[in-house]
């Protein structure tokens, strides 16, 4: 609704008159008097108060109703309206208060107010609002609303220019009082009640830096707002995120909220707030820096509530350092003063009596010395004394240059040179000729030379030309102005030592052989005596008219028994990472999911699999049957350790293994990796448990179940790899294996899985040349090639096979080898048949590869490699796998 201009005039008039009456006010409560008086007329209202915050209460400052409503009362903040317009900095306009929720109705329902407009007011600090009461509903109209609001401008200005005079009179009047003041204590306690009062702060503390009797600097604070009780059992501030650009005198510091700020809460022991610490929201401090630049202390200011403090209080506080800097300069100016006139004292006092007993201190120094230098005559003779009684240990004394300038017995007596033969010689005759060219005599001076000493251990000459195996140590000798002088030297004989160390390694080595061979010997026993045993059933069976049906049993038990061995046997390979691998790109997390339905039926319904793949996960270069192998081996390990059930989780994630972790386990490179961990709720493994569990045959089972050669197979099939085993276990926490395989850094998406090509197992006319120098080895595989429909030409080593390779019309197909033979081996073999037949196609087998064909643990590119033992399928499959390729 707009009113007319003329009633609009009779407005702006008062509101003129009100602006100069405030331009002028000194006080909060003139301030206060013209509301009171004008802000009917200017607002047009029948009612009129002032609010103001103080905490979480809003407090009625002055009504200028009908009747007085809250005078002098106080409210929440959350439960009025004004409290409403100081939370959301905006006018609250209520046509009805009935109708609206932020007016506690009942309160009001006894008065004439029916609506109302409640304005904030910006005082640079106190919270504040003015309001007009109307005793119609729909009073208030547009000018009204306007009106109000430029009042509330005009207070806002007129409450900030008395809060500047105020700060004004409080900093002049403080500056009045600490100028003259010597005493340190009570200028700080000054500086500090002012500021408290100047920023309006619940409390304030001004931490300070103070110089002792004794030059020493310590920290001191005073408080001002709360008891010096509130920080008694508290410590002092240390450079954290938060405190460290106060005492660096970086700058002044101002957070709205401190608990919400980034640098807040990340320091042990508390992490925050310390108990007992006062409520600290709003945040303020200041550095105090000296003109020197010298950081004097910090002043710091704290309030509960949020947004309390100002880019004024910023200003203010800043003169207010200024001031505390010149009078603590000037203080400690004063200190300093007091102290040098107080020392001057006491020097003056101590010259005279100086002056008085000079002679008779002359003669005491003089016989302190002649003293003095008796004991070190008689120290150095007993300290060549005990040298020359060391006969255990060669000591002896070099220049810097390396010539020996002493000798002890011991030396004489290790080394066999007499002093007068070899003082003045170069340390360098000790050493044995390699070591000479190798420059391992200039490298021991260089190295105690920097670093202050040289120790190691090595072979060393006597005089007599032998050898003999020392630790020496060489440490660098420097003078009182650091400059080297020589080198002191001693060695010790440990050739007796040394040998019986070998010998004791030699019983272990034999020691773990034994116990290798014992668990081997026990294996393969128990596999013959089921091979031998179901032969000889299958025999009587046969023969005798006995039972075919028996004889069938028999025979399959008997080759179950073979294929047991041949496991073991592909086991021990793999612990000794002598076993051939056909490694390929591949990701751990498709290996795991591809292996997921499997494990889930070995670990059975008590045991829940749980996976958990990392994204962008690196690609590694492995045998997929292994690690398959190895996982599984690990997940029944886990179930086994869960008898009453339990989570088992596979976990996939890259890694890097830096030089610190490599050089703390020995035996793994650093770099990039990627880890898949096996981890189980089960009973964990005690100490002496967990360092044996990658020895062949050791196993915490029952007799008959597992051979123990499940985990030191998975950690020779690691290291083959290239990578590294972690076991992390405690008992009844459970355990978790860690393999850590070398990232791949080629092209793994290119790469093709492996597919199933069905062939046609039948001969097609083939001749095959098998060359083995085991007779029963030879006749089973040619009697298997015959079986499958192959001509077969048999020789029994690599000369034997050139003459019928080199023979007239004599077509062979494959040449299919031992890889192991005496005279020449199965690779020699190949290459000179080559040169004979270019197109020759080859295939090896073996049971122990180990010349020739393996490259960091994987088959060389190209070779054909069928391992034994092996079947008539597993051979027809891989003879007309290479003899179909074109």
């Amino acid at each position: 609704m707009m009113l007319p201009d003329h009633e609009a005039s009779l407005r702006w008039t008062p509101l003129f008159a009100a602006a100069e009456r405030l331009a002028n006010a000194r006080s909060l409560g003139d301030v206060v008097e013209v509301v009171r008086t004008a802000a009917r007329s200017i607002a047009g209202a029948q009612g009129i108060t002032v609010v103001l915050g103080e905490g979480d209460e809003c407090f009625y400052v002055a009504e200028d109703a009908i009747e007085p409503l809250w005078a002098g009362q106080r409210f929440p903040r959350s439960s009025c309206v004004s409290g409403w317009v100081m939370t959301h900095g905006k006018p609250a306009i209520i046509s009805d208060i009935s109708a609206d929720p932020r007016v506690p109705y009942h309160l009001y329902s006894a008065t004439f107010v029916r609506s109302m407009v409640m304005t904030p007011v910006d005082t640079g600090s106190k919270p504040m609002a003015i309001g007009a009461y109307w005793a119609e509903v729909d009073a208030p109209d547009e000018l009204s609303v306007e009106m109000l609001s430029q009042l509330a401008r005009l207070v806002g200005a007129a409450i900030r220019n008395v809060s500047l005079q105020t700060s004004f009179e409080i900093v002049n009047r403080m500056g009045a009082a600490v100028a003259a003041e010597q005493n340190l204590d009570v200028v700080v306690q000054t500086i500090t009640d002012a500021a408290v009062e100047l920023t309006g702060a619940e409390f304030g503390a001004f931490f300070y830096n103070l110089v002792d009797q004794k030059g020493e600097s310590y920290m001191l604070y005073s408080l001002s707002g709360v008891p010096r009780e509130a920080f008694g059992n508290l410590s002092m501030p240390r450079n954290t995120a938060v405190f460290g650009p106060t005492f660096a005198g970086e700058g002044i510091v101002r957070s709205d909220n401190i608990r919400a700020d980034p640098r807040y809460g990340h320091n042990a022991p508390h992490k925050g707030m310390p108990p007992g610490h006062l409520p600290v929201t709003s945040y303020l401090a200041v550095p105090v820096v000296s003109h020197s630049g010298e950081v004097q202390g910090g002043l710091f200011f704290g309030h509960h509530l949020a947004g309390r403090f100002t880019a004024e209080h910023e200003k203010i506080m800043a003169g207010v350092a200024g001031h505390a800097s010149i009078a603590i300069d000037n203080a400690r100016l004063h200190h300093k003063a007091q102290r040098e006139i107080a020392a001057r004292t006491v020097a003056e006092g101590e010259l005279r009596q100086l002056n008085a007993t000079l002679e008779q201190r002359i003669e005491q120094r003089t016989e302190q010395i002649r003293a003095a230098f008796r004991e070190l005559e008689q120290s150095e003779r007993r300290f060549g004394l005990l040298v020359q009684g060391v006969t255990d240990y060669a000591m002896c004394m070099l220049d810097a240059t390396g010539t020996i300038t002493n000798w002890n017995a011991g030396a004489e007596r290790i080394k066999g040179y007499s002093a007068h033969e070899i003082v003045g010689r170069h340390f360098s005759c000790f050493y044995t000729e390699p070591d000479r060219e190798a420059g391992m005599p200039a490298r021991t001076l260089e190295v105690a030379t920097t670093a202050g000493r040289f120790e190691a251990e090595g072979w060393r000459v006597r005089k007599d030309g032998t050898q003999f195996w020392a630790n020496i140590i060489v440490d660098a000798i420097h003078d009182e102005q650091g400059r080297l002088i020589g080198f002191a030297k001693v060695t010790r004989d440990l050739t007796e030592k040394r040998a019986v160390e070998e010998q004791l390694r030699q019983a272990h080595k034999m020691e773990a052989v034994g116990q290798l061979t014992g668990g081997i010997a026990h294996d393969f026993n128990n596999l013959l005596t089921v091979i031998n045993g179901n032969i000889e059933l299958a025999e009587r069976g046969l023969t005798n008219g006995g039972d075919p049906a028996k004889a069938v049993r028999a025979i399959a038990n008997a080759r179950q028994g073979a294929e047991r061995a041949a496991a073991l046997t592909q086991r021990l390979l793999a612990f000794s990472r002598r076993q051939p691998l056909s490694p390929k790109p591949l990701h751990l997390d498709r290996v795991v999911e591809g292996l997921s339905d499997l494990l889930k039926r070995a670990l059975g319904e008590l045991i829940q699999l749980k996976t958990v793949n990392a994204p962008h996960l690196w690609p590694v270069e492995a045998d997929p049957n292994q690690i398959e192998s190895a996982l599984l081996n690990l997940a029944v390990n886990a179930r086994d350790a869960m008898a009453d059930g339990g989570t088992l989780t596979i976990e996939t994630a890259n890694a890097y293994l830096d030089s610190d972790y490599a050089a703390a386990c020995g035996d793994v490179a650093p770099g990039n990796y990627v880890m898949v961990a096996v981890s189980d709720t089960g009973t964990g493994m005690a100490p002496p448990v967990l360092s044996r569990i990658f020895e062949p045959f050791f196993t915490t089972k029952e007799i008959g179940r597992g051979t123990g050669l499940g985990l030191s197979q998975v950690y020779g099939f690691v290291k083959q790899s290239g990578g590294h085993v972690e076991v992390l276990s405690e008992q009844g926490q459970g355990t978790t294996v860690k393999i850590y395989l070398p990232r791949f850094t080629g092209d793994a998406e290119g790469t093709q899985e492996d597919r199933v090509t069905a062939h046609d197992l039948s001969a097609s006319g083939q001749t095959i040349l098998v060359v083995e120098d085991d007779d029963a080895v030879r006749a089973y595989s040619v009697e298997t090639l015959r079986e499958l429909g192959y001509r077969a030409l048999e020789a029994a080593d690599g000369h034997a096979a050139l003459r019928l390779i080199e023979a007239d019309g004599q077509s062979i197909d494959l040449l299919f080898t031992d890889v192991v033979m005496p005279g020449m081996s199965g690779k020699d073999l190949s290459e000179r048949a080559r040169t004979l037949k270019p197109d020759l196609k080859i295939l090896y087998t073996s049971g122990y590869t180990r010349d020739g064909f393996l490259r960091d643990g994987k088959l060389d590119p190209g070779i054909a490699l069928l391992p034994k033992p092996f079947t008539l399928q597993d051979l027809a499959s891989r003879l007309r796998d290479i003899l179909d390729r074109v």
